[in-house]
Order: C-alpha cells, then structure tokens, then sequence
C-alpha cells in the first residue's frame, strides 16, 4: 500500500523523507514510461538576456497561479526574457489575465503534444526551463523528459523530490530544504533567499463581515484550518481536539469540502467528546470570499506534515497570526520558511505539544488585550501580567 499510494498524498501522510523518495520513484516508475531524449543535446546558446521558460496548466485561479503574478512581473527584464508554455483553463478572471500578459512570450500548448511543445521550446532557444508541476496533476512530463532545454527545474507545484531523472535541480530555500534533507531528492537544490514560496501583496479589497453570518459565536476564540482536508490527519485532529478541550472558549472553524469527510471528521471529534458546536463547518467559496473570512479568525492553525502553502499567504495578507509545525521533509517545512521570512518565528513548533502550547500561549495573550480594553474586569489583570511576566 505505501509504494501504491500517490506522491502528493504521500506528502501529507508523512514527514519520513526516505518514504518520500521512495514513493515518487515507484510512481515515476510505474507511471512514465518516457524513453529520455537530449534535443538540445551541445546548445550553448549567446543571448543578451537569459531566455527563461514555465511550463505550467495553472495560470489561473489555483493555488500555484494566486502565487505567480509578482514573481513573474519582478523578473529583471534587463536580464531575462519570460517565456510561458501555457496549458491552463480560461476562467474569465482578471487574476487568469494579469498572469497571460506577465509573459514576454505566451505559448499556448493545450492542443500539442508532448513533443510538439518540445520543438518549440528548442525553436524558442530556451536556457532554462522550469516546471511547475512536479507529480501533481496536470504534469506534463513528457516534454522534460525530450530535454529541449540545457537546464531544466521544478518549482512550486510539487513541494517534495519528483524522482524524474530529467530534472537538473529544484528551486528552494534553506529552511525548506537544509543540507541534511538534500540528499533525499533526485535534483539539486538551487537556493533563493528569503522564502521559496513567493510572498505576494494581496491590496484587492474584501468586505467587511461579521461572525454570525458563518455561524461563528461572537466572543468565541475563532481556529481557522482552512487548508485542503486531506492534509488533515488523526495526530493534528488530536491536537486540535485537545486545545478545544483546554480553551472553553475555542472553537475549531473548518471547511465543508464533502459529505464524507465532515462526518467523519465529527464522529472522529465525538470519540475525544467534542460536538457540533465547538467545531463550525462552512463551504467552499470564491476566492474573495474566502478571504473575508479569514479577517474573523483570531488564529490560523496549520496542518502537518503538509504545511500550507498557497494560504498561509493569504492568512498573513489578512493579518491573521499562523501556529504551525516543522519536520523532516520539505513539504513540512513551509511554514517554518514563510514564517522566518517575515522574521516572525515565535509561533514555529518543533512537536505536537509545543503547537498546543503555542495556540494556548495565544489565546491566553489574546484574552489579556481583551480584559485590558474592559474596565470591569481589571481585576483578572493581575493573574496575566503575573503569567507573562508583564
């Protein structure tokens, strides 16, 4: 079953990075059976600007494309040109649209072949080509696997070692990925400073909402975990369930992504006797949103060991403080990165039981700046400037 099981899941299963390894090259395996080619076999091109390309499906609304627009615009124009090989769906969206027009050069690939957009690549005299997909869905393999480019990258879309042997390296940073995890992955690491997910300004404005549209009680301490429900697994539900326990209080705000697994999510949290109204279910929305609700959380609770991405950008753009968790593996290590890049470490936990006393720590400081605010109760001052030592 271990070797059976996806890559992508693989990451959210666990941190162990051998069992990472050796899942992406079974699947590679199993799943590509490309015969490798060198087209730019002794290209040694000579051009002003470094001709740079991505290959990618998810120029649009996902959570590879909401990362994209500034990176690809900050691009030194004096010394690169951006070309995109582009397979993504049309949305409509003007977000779909900034990304189109971030290119010097857009080729859209969606009615080529594998080996049709690799002659294009080497007619297009790329130096480096980049993939941003790795072994999630959508790859296109096929065409790294001709080498049309003398160098080619992953990037993004798959945070953990793809096992493809047609990749030369892959883009991190050193809190993702140190030294001692780089032997686990096939490619080599190519560092950037600061953090490898790009940290994007988000100024679109969102409306002002209150609790009670989502069903969230006022006074209530609000523990966002918006993150994808299969990262969700029983050691982090633990947690979760024993802070709710901790924090009267608290209550634990989650998306309703199926059926499935929201029931089984609260037959999982009646089993530590926690119930329906501690723990608050809302759908999917639009992006906007989404981020509209993010302002009514106190905390965002992050998963483990696939830390989130993608969101946490949207979580501190909002202004929300994230808890998160760091391992042994690149994917588990996100959070740690993004966190350290904005130089805010104090909510970075090494374990299970640091995370729960992160969250609590929190929520106690929290309260304190509320019973400040309250002349009434200056009496409860006491008890937390002692706690705090303030």
């Amino acid at each position: 079953m271990l070797m059976a099981t996806s890559p992508l899941a693989m990451l959210a299963l666990t941190d162990d990075p051998v069992q990472q390894l050796l899942t992406a090259f079974a699947f590679v395996e199993r799943t590509y059976g490309f015969k490798e080619e060198f087209l730019s076999k002794g290209c040694e091109y000579k051009h002003d600007r470094i001709r740079i390309g991505y290959v990618s499906g998810d120029l649009c609304v996902h959570a590879v494309g909401l990362l994209l627009p500034e990176l690809l615009e900050g691009h030194d124009r004096t010394k690169f040109e951006i070309y995109g090989y582009d397979f993504s769906p049309e949305d409509g969206t003007a977000h779909r649209e900034r990304l189109k027009k971030a290119f010097d050069h857009l080729r859209p690939i969606h009615a080529l072949t594998d080996r049709q957009v690799a002659e294009q690549v080497l007619a297009d005299e790329i130096d480096v080509l980049i993939d941003l997909h790795g072994l999630s869905s959508g790859a296109r393999p096929g065409i790294f696997a001709l080498h049309p480019a003398p160098k080619q990258g992953t990037y993004l879309g798959f945070i953990g070692t793809t096992g493809m042997p047609w990749f030369d390296f892959v883009i991190a940073d050193q809190y993702a990925l140190p030294e001692e995890l780089t032997q686990y992955f096939t490619e080599k690491p190519l560092y950037v400073d600061g953090s490898f997910i790009p940290m994007t300004r988000d100024e679109t404005p969102v409306r002002d909402a209150t609790r009670a549209e989502f069903g969230l009680p006022e006074n209530a301490f609000v523990m966002a975990a918006f993150g994808n429900v299969y990262k969700i697994t029983p050691e982090m539900f633990a947690t979760w369930m024993e802070i709710l326990k901790e924090i009267p209080r608290a209550v634990l705000w989650l998306i309703d992504d199926n059926p499935t697994t929201t029931g089984n999510l609260l037959r999982h949290a009646s089993k530590f006797n926690i119930f329906n109204n501690k723990i608050i279910f809302s759908p999917r929305s639009t992006h906007t949103e989404y981020k509209t609700k993010l302002k009514l959380a106190d905390i965002f609770l992050d998963t483990f060991p696939y830390n989130c991405g993608s969101t946490s950008n949207d979580v501190i753009n909002s202004g929300v403080c994230i808890a998160t968790m760091c391992g042994r593996s690149m994917v588990s290590n996100m959070g740690k990165s993004i966190l350290n890049n904005i130089n805010y470490t104090e909510t970075i936990a090494n374990s299970y039981i640091e995370y729960k006393e992160i969250v609590t720590t929190f929520e106690n400081k929290n309260r304190f700046n509320e019973l400040k605010k309250d002349p009434r109760k200056q009496n409860f001052n006491k008890i937390y400037r002692s706690l705090f030592n303030i």
